[in-house]
């Protein structure tokens, strides 16, 4: 039919470009939410994701130009090689996929260079004094809009094909969306972590945020499963079974629940090391979800 997405060959890049998208997606979605609502304690948080989504841009950019084959063709996704305008292919979706980095990649640029300026690492730039106000309430708003767009519209794209373990589901854009928060939030937390950054009660509203989001894409990914109905087998069975029922429910989801419920139900305190660790098997379990659905849908092994 035409208009209708071809059945794509995406390897390894693709993968990464999703994991490394839903990262930068979910983290400043996090921050861009605390900028809207949240409190001034909250501000450590905004600043890392900002820095995190700042930082998974050069991993998606370099992994859709090594999937090309043709690295040095990678402008021709965004311009239009007779008149190098703009020139979005909306049923590609390496096109579609560029111009959503594009345009996030913008306004997490933004954020990051006011991240610079807030915490005085940044001196030169204009205007800086203003920086606080309209300006990132606007990068806030319209990057946030960006993220999600970004987080979620490659498992709507997958749904549009014509692979049996992709097809006419409308829960793969709702499980990337979900995945992608809960592994930008367990960078957050990571960063978080790594940098010695004490945050208070603010980290405890984060972890909630988290473990939300964690059951949410737990219940979709069944959700899933149970829609696809015999389909589903071609994710279940092998390599892909192991990966997707020990990776994704068990090590990604499942453990990092109860490693983070576990300490409030018993009162205990929880460690740096316990947050770290929950927040590493996050990330872990959400590369294997994108590896098995990407990689696995397409028949790899």
């Amino acid at each position: 039919m035409p208009g209708e997405l071809q059945i794509p060959q995406w390897e390894w890049w693709i993968v990464l470009y999703f994991f490394a998208g839903g990262i930068a997606g979910g983290a400043y979605l996090v921050s861009s939410v605390i900028e809207l609502v949240g409190e001034e304690a909250d501000r450590p948080i905004a600043r890392m994701g900002y820095i995190i989504a700042f930082a998974m841009l050069p991993i998606c950019v370099l992994a859709l130009i090594l999937d090309l084959g043709q690295p040095l063709r990678f402008w021709h996704m965004v311009l239009y090689s007779k008149t190098f305008l703009p020139w979005p292919v909306w049923d590609s979706p390496m096109s579609v996929g560029a111009y959503a980095l594009l345009v996030f990649g913008l306004f997490s640029t933004l954020s990051f260079l006011d991240v610079l300026v807030e915490t005085g690492r940044l001196r030169w730039a204009p205007f800086r004094l203003k920086y606080s106000s309209t300006p990132r309430m606007i990068y806030a708003m319209l990057g946030g809009i960006a993220a999600f767009f970004l987080a979620s519209y490659t498992g709507v794209l997958l749904a549009t094909t014509h692979l049996p373990a992709w097809a006419n589901t409308p829960l793969l854009g709702a499980l990337f969306l979900a995945s992608g928060a809960s592994t930008g939030v367990a960078a957050v937390v990571l960063g978080l972590a790594l940098a010695g950054t004490d945050v208070g009660a603010s980290l405890g509203k984060l972890k909630r945020l988290d473990t939300v989001a964690m059951v949410l894409e737990l219940v979709l990914l069944v959700a899933l499963l149970v829609w696809l109905g015999s389909a589903a087998s071609t994710l279940l069975s092998g390599v892909n079974g192991i990966l997707l029922i020990g990776g994704v429910l068990l090590i990604g989801l499942l453990v990092p629940l109860v490693m983070q419920l576990r300490p409030g139900l018993q009162g205990m305190k929880e460690t740096t090391r316990m947050t770290a660790v929950t927040a590493v098997l996050i990330l872990i379990g959400g590369f294997i979800l994108r590896t098995v659905i990407v990689m696995g849908g397409q028949g790899f092994w």
